[in-house]
């Protein structure tokens, strides 16, 4: 068949008279996969009965199997003029499949984010490869990202308001950080904001939320584990803001901390029973609510882990006004909160696609640059008294402020960049001292344990030479004129609720010169009591007493 494209539609010849197929589209491209092993398609473009142009990534497997009276419905339900005559429907396929072979090359992607230099969302690509890149599923789903209004009115009428108010700075931070998570090769992390009600949490996180978009960017912790990974997911590279942690089933947090946090779904089964495709993810998590995530576990019986720890990390609200402390001449918090709720209704957007055309204009060494800035801020934050642990999340902080001040250089953001360092640090502080300690948080606990026994034990304790009808915790011994406590192992163990797998933690206290031994591989000290020699942990009280008054120096200095 012939085809042609005209303004008012495309036609094809018939016994040497066009006739009218329906109103225009075109293949704007020939689309598959970045690995060019799969996802043929086409990206079509058409314009419905009201000149609206629309476009949509459709599969040629749907082209040429029995799927395709659903392209067909999706078309004239988007408004495309199809003349109803039987066979245009036919006709057009037949163009589509045709066109299809002789159209440009393209990628298409199908997930949010960096693909190579290219940046992608459902609304819009920024970013240039070898082949352009198009998105599928336009208009399958609601956009998650909107866009209203000027950059200049969200700098004026939010950006603004940001001034003199640490938290509010960091959260916006918190939104430019997401982008840079892949070009740092950082892991995804959370900053979970907790204050009672009233005190503007939400409203940081619908500060935060009109860096890309509107009301609906914003989620909710309410939802099942695998909603919270899907919902993931649809924010690869970007923020993912979510509101009322204390709304949720301690039971999905729990799941949804390590799935979100560990950027992939959960592995499935396909109908055939093969190993289906397994969603991944990057993102930044910034999350509010009333109740410590430690509280919600308790319901569940259970320890806030260390890997938690440092994934999400847990701020307490601070603020002279809530969780603002320049209300910028408003008679009172409420007034200044309402404003900032309508201006982030009104100018949203704006400021991740600026942002996004920034890092892609600057791309050569940039990821050089991001990696040494973050090594530079973290230097001036962490000391010698800081567990790895702790410099991990100061790290995630000055990625934080990395991207603030690259965000300032550049006028996207209407401050300065020693305000966003020092937003970012006071939020670092704040965080530090809510934590109380700067060690590991194994370290910390096997450390407060002990420090509860050794009153305990001391009442117990006897010198080795004497003994003793009563029961007793262990010995007192004189070893290179220091007093060592030869605890019995089971006493130890019990005290310290640690499994016959006890070397971990062992192995711990060991490292910080807690405990001694003589057997290695075990842990403990083999010592000649009486007739017998037996098994002990060999503790080093006054070891324990010291490094108990430096934690809580160190708590006072933070």
């Amino acid at each position: 068949m012939q085809y042609k494209l005209q303004k008012d539609g495309l036609y094809y010849l018939n016994s040497d008279k066009w006739q009218k197929v329906g109103g225009w589209i075109q293949v704007v491209a020939r689309t598959r996969l970045s690995d060019k092993r799969g996802g043929y398609g086409v990206l079509l473009e058409w314009k419905n009965y009201d000149g609206i142009k629309l476009r949509e990534v459709i599969y040629a497997r749907d082209l040429n199997g029995d799927h395709a009276r659903h392209i067909r419905d999706m078309l004239i339900d988007t408004g495309y003029p199809l003349i109803p005559a039987q066979p245009s429907w036919s006709r057009l396929l037949q163009y589509l499949l045709e066109q299809m072979t002789n159209a440009n090359p393209a990628i298409v992607v199908n997930r949010t984010g960096w693909h190579g230099k290219v940046f992608s969302t459902s609304n819009w690509t920024i970013g240039t490869e070898t082949e352009p890149h198009y998105f599928v599923g336009q208009l399958s789903s609601e956009p998650i990202i909107s866009e209203q209004g000027k950059l200049i009115d969200w700098q004026q009428n939010i950006g603004e308001l940001c001034r003199g108010n640490p938290l509010a700075i960091f959260s916006i931070g918190t939104a430019l950080a997401a982008p840079l998570l892949a070009r740092t090769g950082m892991e995804n992390g959370a900053f979970h904001f907790v204050g009672s009600s009233s005190v503007g949490k939400t409203t940081l996180l619908q500060l935060a939320g009109s860096v890309y978009g509107g009301k609906g960017f914003v989620r909710s912790w309410i939802s099942t584990s695998n909603g919270l990974a899907a919902v993931s997911s649809e924010h690869n590279d970007m923020l993912l803001p979510l509101d009322e942690i204390g709304m949720a089933r301690p039971e999905d947090i729990d799941t949804a901390i390590y799935q979100i946090m560990n950027g992939a779904g959960k592995l499935r089964a396909n109908a055939s029973g093969d190993l289906a495709k397994t969603s991944h993810w990057r993102t930044l998590v910034l999350s509010s609510g009333e109740v410590w995530i430690t509280e919600l576990l308790q319901q569940l019986g259970k320890q806030l882990r260390a890997g938690q720890q440092i994934r999400v990390v847990e701020i307490p609200i601070f603020g002279a006004h809530g969780t603002f402390d320049n209300l910028h001449g408003r008679p009172n918090s409420q007034n200044f909160v309402d404003e900032l709720k309508g201006s982030c209704l009104r100018y949203h957007g704006t400021v991740i696609r600026t942002w996004i055309g920034l890092m892609t204009e600057v791309d050569d060494g940039l990821d050089t640059y991001l990696t040494k800035e973050v090594s530079r801020l973290t230097s001036l934050w962490v000391n010698e008294k800081m567990a790895s642990q702790v410099q991990r999340v100061v790290r995630r902080f000055a990625l934080v402020a990395v991207g603030l001040c690259l965000a300032n250089r550049n006028y996207i953001l209407p401050w300065t960049e020693d305000e966003s360092i020092n937003a970012v640090h006071s939020v670092l502080i704040a965080w530090l001292n809510n934590r109380g300690h700067s060690r590991n948080s194994e370290e910390y606990l096997l450390l407060k344990t002990l420090g509860k026994n050794l009153a305990i034990w001391q009442r117990t304790i006897i010198p080795i030479d004497k003994s003793s009808n009563k029961q007793v915790a262990g010995y007192s011994w004189l070893l290179n004129d220091e007093e060592v406590w030869l605890i019995s192992k089971d006493v130890f163990l019990k005290k310290l609720n640690l499994s016959t797998h006890y070397m971990r933690e062992v192995q711990i206290l060991l490292q910080h010169k807690l405990l001694i031994s003589n057997e290695l591989s075990r842990g403990t000290y083999r010592k000649k009591v009486n007739t017998d020699f037996k098994r002990f942990f060999a503790l080093r009280p006054n070891e324990v007493r010291k490094q108990l008054t430096e934690l809580e120096r160190v708590k006072d200095e933070n």
